[in-house]
């Protein structure tokens, strides 16, 4: 009976060995697994971020309000992915009053404040970002500024991406508020160009759902 031990103790020890490469081994190859998705496979997930300041221009000729606003678009998956086009909502919070606007132009990558070429799909490859200011203007000629009252005006960026094979969001949106106040309303009209920087301040974060939250972890 005691010669027996030894062999039992080898025995649970060749297997509990085993147990292990086994356990290594499917653990590697959940690794590679994950690896090889992330970096060759992963979807398109564009995003945006607003730079903390807008510009708003009234147009010499066309005395169309514009706004210009510097956009920071990233793609964390591994695919290429792009966006075509841009849309603008304005809403004056105190009244509900929305204006709607799209970008037509870039601004010039030396000097923002002046146009540049027209708008172009921006094509992001996989884990990049990219920088322009966007020139939004309103469909059509419409004269007059929808922003000149004293008051909070929310702003609403809407990318509007290619989703070729349905495997990522269609469109991606930024919003964030402005308050007009009185003193900042005086200096815009003081303005002889017709054109005032406006500060802005970012949306409290919203609660997600579980899913957000689990996509939030696999995108660290």
């Amino acid at each position: 009976m005691s010669a027996s031990k030894p062999q039992g103790f080898k025995g649970a020890l060749s297997f509990t060995k085993d147990l292990l490469a086994i356990i290594i081994s499917v653990i590697s190859f959940i690794i590679s697994t994950v690896n090889v998705y992330v970096t060759n496979l992963k979807a398109p997930d564009l995003s945006l971020t607003v730079a903390p300041f807008v510009r708003q221009v009234v147009d010499n000729q066309s005395r169309n309000e514009a706004f210009f606003i510097p956009l920071t678009v990233t793609n964390r998956g591994a695919k290429p992915g792009s966006l075509v086009s841009f849309e603008l909502s304005v809403n004056y919070l105190p009244t509900g009053e929305q204006q709607g606007y799209y970008g037509q132009y870039f601004a010039q990558e030396n000097n923002s404040e002046l146009l540049g070429s027209f708008f172009a799909p921006i094509n992001l490859n996989g884990y990049s970002a990219i920088s322009r200011t966007v020139c939004f203007y309103p469909q059509g000629r419409r004269e007059g500024n929808f922003f000149s009252r004293t008051g909070s005006y929310e702003f609403t960026v809407t990318g509007m991406a290619a989703n070729v094979k349905g495997d990522s969001q269609n469109r991606i949106l930024k919003v964030f508020r402005i308050e007009l106040t009185q003193e900042m309303y005086a200096q815009m009209q003081a303005q002889p160009d017709g054109e005032y920087v406006f500060p802005m301040r970012a949306e409290p974060a919203q609660a997600g759902t579980l899913f957000d939250f689990l996509r939030g972890l696999w995108n660290r």
